[in-house]
């Protein structure tokens, strides 16, 4: 896990990182963490994709909020966690889907749950392979890959990064194989990745720059999923 850490105070920074490197030594899991003690640094330096960012909101010169916002123009999976004096910025932070905020002086127990809801997240982001059946051979699908996955006649299509894949089964198959991660049923034909979804409007979602339909029945329930996954609220 490549985590960054951007902070202005070298006391508060080196208090964070240490219950970070306490946190996964216990675990015995590695991780990359990187330091930072302003927003024009981790602007330019998260370009190389991290997993998650602690960053203080109250920095001079690009504040913790505008960084964000330029590295939600470039990258829009990284989970962002605000560090802050005051949670009044908790709104704010919705509109560059924060996944959440802490309270100064963050408590090494705090920290720990946060990082564990953390991992949480990413091993649903990162779930593996599945094995699918189609004109007699078996091939292997990155979960990750997959857009999202049609009912076509009696056939099912998996659209995904590499092309799209035709394939013996059922939509519900597929939703019970893919339950418990990033994916949802929003029509009665279609499952979706929502690590794909780009927007949800009035009758469809833009995924990877297709438009998907959402049914009515479903809309609701899927706006809420969609918001939870990143980390947000309706």
């Amino acid at each position: 896990m490549r985590i960054a850490v951007v902070e202005n105070e070298r006391e508060e920074r080196r208090h964070i990182c240490s219950c970070i490197t306490e946190y996964f030594r216990k675990r015995g899991i590695s991780a990359d963490l990187c330091q930072y003690g302003g927003g024009e640094e981790i602007a330019a330096a998260a370009r190389e994709p991290f997993d998650v960012i602690f960053m203080d909101i109250d920095m001079e010169g690009l504040d913790g909020m505008e960084a964000a916002r330029q590295i939600r123009t470039y990258d829009a999976q990284v989970m962002i966690v605000f560090i802050t004096n005051m949670a009044g910025y908790a709104i704010d932070g919705y509109s560059v889907q924060a996944l959440d905020f802490l309270v100064k002086p963050v408590s090494a127990l705090r920290m720990e749950e946060e990082l564990d809801r953390i991992q949480e997240i990413a091993g649903r982001r990162n779930p593996g392979k599945i094995a699918v059946k189609g004109d007699g051979k078996i091939y292997p699908v990155e979960i990750n890959d997959i857009f999202y996955v049609e009912m076509y006649g009696r056939k099912i299509r998996i659209h995904r990064r590499q092309g799209i894949l035709e394939v013996n089964g059922t939509l519900r198959y597929f939703e019970e194989l893919l339950s418990g991660g990033t994916f949802f049923r929003c029509h009665q034909a279609f499952l979706v990745n929502m690590d794909h979804v780009s927007s949800i409007g009035k009758n469809d979602a833009e995924v990877e720059g297709e438009l998907v339909p959402v049914s009515r029945q479903r809309k609701k329930a899927f706006g809420q999923a969609f918001a939870r996954y990143l980390g947000g609220s309706l």
